[in-house]
């Protein structure tokens, strides 16, 4: 796997609003682009994917729902994407109703570029991921009571993964994790929920978690069994939420 620089795609957003965050995320490495018009952007984000597109919170001739509609469906290059809203305080009321259901998060275009570009940066570390569906045992732990779920894994990279369930624990909530690979014994890490996935969008109901550490060489093993076994890669995941 070559890692690859992370590219940003604004689409409909203040040209000035632009102008002020380019600079910031090109000196970080960052491929950024812009475009004025939801058409042309809805164009290149499904035909190309992505790692964070940039949506105005006032999408012209179309309504936000339509608009993750497309971005998320079937045969979109960024439909597994992260979608960003950027707008003033009295545009984001309606995109705040999609976040975590479509839209990954809503920032406020005045705060420091800066700020967005950290904002943003925690969604370019996003590996290519290898389709999995394989059985999985989920624990949550909600309070003191726990709460078993059996589910199915949907995908698997170095950066995280995509587990098929309808329950939603809270974004940004942090999960750990034991995975049992087939051949590379037990590996244990935490990791962070950032989505949701669901069937109207073009994928399914789940959950995507982003890994955040692993406990001793587990980065590496999990790393050296996805190269080495490709689709063959878990025999069984264990979550406790």
């Amino acid at each position: 796997m070559v890692d690859t620089q992370p590219s940003v795609l604004a689409v409909g957003v203040d040209r000035t609003v632009f102008e002020r965050l380019a600079p910031v995320l090109r000196r970080a490495g960052v491929d950024v682009d812009w475009v004025p018009t939801l058409e042309a952007g809805l164009v290149l984000v499904t035909n190309q994917p992505f790692d964070a597109i940039v949506l105005g919170a006032r999408p012209v001739d179309a309504s936000l729902e339509d608009v993750l509609r497309v971005i998320r469906g079937d045969g979109s290059a960024s439909s597994d994407k992260a979608i960003v809203v950027l707008g003033e305080p009295g545009e984001i009321d309606v995109a705040r109703a999609f976040e975590g259901n479509g839209v990954n998060q809503v920032i406020l275009a005045s705060e420091p570029p800066e700020l967005i570009r950290q904002k943003l940066s925690r969604f370019f570390a996003v590996a290519p991921r290898a389709p999995l569906r394989l059985p999985i045992s989920v624990e949550a732990a909600n309070g003191r009571n726990g709460q078993s779920l059996f589910c199915q894994t949907e995908n698997l990279s170095r950066s995280g993964m995509l587990v098929k369930t309808r329950h939603r624990p809270e974004i940004g909530s942090t999960v750990s994790f034991k995975i049992h690979l087939s051949e590379a014994g037990t590996i244990l890490g935490r990791g962070e929920l950032v989505r949701y996935a669901t069937e109207d969008q073009g994928n399914v109901d789940g959950i995507g978690i982003r890994f955040l550490d692993f406990s001793e060489n587990g980065a590496a093993r999990l790393h050296h069994h996805l190269v080495q076994n490709g689709s063959q890669t878990l025999r069984k995941t264990q979550f406790t939420m």
